[in-house]
């Protein structure tokens, strides 16, 4: 694997719309457990606490992840990240995972990263307290959040 973690940009922006969770590649604007990406490019073109990335495998475009700061509770947060369901099952999000905390806490300073999944959702908890997020008594919407301490 060459993974990296590539900016969005006028180049690639497509590559990021069409990923998707869906199996039958529908894009929903909400997936089951996510957002669309292309709801979360437009969020950071329109919000300054977030930012996104394309994750990209060689040169293939295989999932994506929306992060940022929240300014009101100081929380570096992982908001959404995702595989395309081409390429679930095969590594990629446990792979992907160390670079992305690594980015997000380089990138605003802070060492707790906080993310939410929902309680039905037993592959992104198995991934994330895999990785040492810790589950919270706080909830995030319909979403129990986690935190990593550094």
């Amino acid at each position: 694997m060459n993974l990296k973690l590539v900016p969005v940009t006028a180049e690639n922006w497509r590559d990021a719309v069409f990923l998707t969770t869906d199996p039958e590649r529908k894009i929903p604007l909400d997936e089951k457990w996510i957002t669309s990406n292309a709801y979360s490019m437009l969020q950071c073109i329109y919000d300054d606490e977030w930012d996104c990335r394309l994750l990209v495998d060689e040169d293939q475009a295989v999932g994506f992840v929306f992060y940022g700061l929240l300014q009101e509770e100081n929380r570096a947060y992982l908001c959404r990240y995702m595989i395309d369901v081409k390429y679930q099952n095969q590594g990629y999000g446990k792979a992907f995972l160390p670079l992305i905390v690594e980015l997000i806490r380089s990138q605003y300073g802070e060492e707790e990263v906080y993310t939410s999944v929902h309680d039905d959702n037993p592959h992104a908890k198995y991934l994330y307290e895999g990785f040492g997020f810790q589950r919270t008594e706080e909830m995030d919407a319909e979403e129990r959040v986690y935190v990593l301490r550094g």
